[in-house]
């Protein structure tokens, strides 16, 4: 009876300790993880150069966000990138951007930082309610990140010279408000040496449109959050393939890095450390990548008959 009970109490008090871990522990420990991405004939320009890959710092009246967001910052900073990007959910919602912007200051690169909105962009209040975002939203977006030095893209590009090379940074608008238009957002880029696409979610991956790019940057999934070891993450809010959760992958003939994130909605994470991401562009054989199926939907896949059709 005796031993039984001490079982239990240890089970009770495992149970007590796993959830202080998971809630107060490892959504504190930003990990700075770094990855070299290969491309045949990548211009001399281009090889060696950094870029700084950030998301989903939800930036919110909260003290813990708050610390996340400043560490993140500090912690890019401390590796001098060349190039910075953001792929969405910098807030927590449009409402909060005037109040928390300043959680991004600092950022700063040669070639510029770039983001892309996210869902929680472009909502008021309730970011999964699917209601249609107000198109005064963006402009209110770029202002708030232009007074931190960060360019908003969405639905639109630029280009960068570096070392005699062209670079193409491009970003698509948030998906689930039915606003991204990958066609529109890389238009004019295909004679960049390399084109970057930065998008929030990773089922942009099912739009041909978006695999154009020789490199797509999401983020949105947190990395799971919860990934168990042998299994991965059980669930990522990934719409079509919840094998797209972190990492390095490849669909088709694209390449795609999906950062597990600053914050964690759920205030809880398990072997899912958030992250800040130091991808290198090097030129030779292409990088392994994890290979994810392609799911093109009949409502994409009509979209752009008719785009090639005018």
């Amino acid at each position: 009876m005796i031993a039984l009970a001490a079982v239990m109490w240890l089970a009770v008090l495992a149970a007590l300790a796993f959830g202080y871990y998971v809630r107060c522990v490892e959504p504190k420990r930003l990990e700075v993880t770094r990855t070299d991405v290969h491309f045949e004939g990548l211009p001399g320009g281009l090889d060696g150069l950094t870029i700084a890959h950030l998301s989903d710092f939800h930036c919110q009246g909260d003290r813990g966000i708050e610390w996340s967001s400043r560490e993140a910052v500090r912690l890019a900073m401390a590796e001098r990138p060349d190039l910075i990007v953001i792929t969405g959910d910098m807030f927590e919602t449009c409402d909060v951007a005037r109040a928390c912007g300043w959680q991004l200051e600092g950022l700063a690169a040669p070639l510029g930082v770039w983001a892309a909105p996210g869902n929680h962009d472009r909502a008021h209040g309730d970011p999964f309610a699917g209601l249609e975002a107000p198109p005064e939203d963006l402009a209110l977006l770029r202002r708030v990140l232009a007074e931190r030095g960060i360019r908003l893209l969405a639905n639109e590009s630029a280009t960068v010279e570096v070392g005699g090379a062209s670079l193409a940074i491009a970003g698509v608008d948030e998906l689930a408000f039915g606003r991204d238009d990958a066609g529109r957002a890389l238009a004019g880029t295909e004679h960049a040496d390399l084109g970057i696409l930065l998008a929030h979610t990773p089922d942009m991956l099912d739009d041909p449109r978006a695999r154009r790019a020789d490199l797509i940057l999401c983020g949105h999934t947190h990395g799971g959050q919860i990934q168990l070891p042998g299994i991965g993450a059980p669930w990522a809010p990934v719409w079509r393939d919840r094998r797209r959760a972190s990492g390095l992958l490849r669909a088709g003939e694209a390449l795609c890095y999906v950062s597990r994130g600053v914050a964690s909605a759920t205030r809880a994470r398990f072997h899912c450390r958030p992250e800040v991401a130091i991808l290198t562009l090097r030129r030779g054989p292409e990088t392994a990548a994890r290979d994810v199926p392609v799911h093109e939907a009949e409502g994409v896949r009509r979209q752009v008959i008719e785009e090639v059709a005018s």
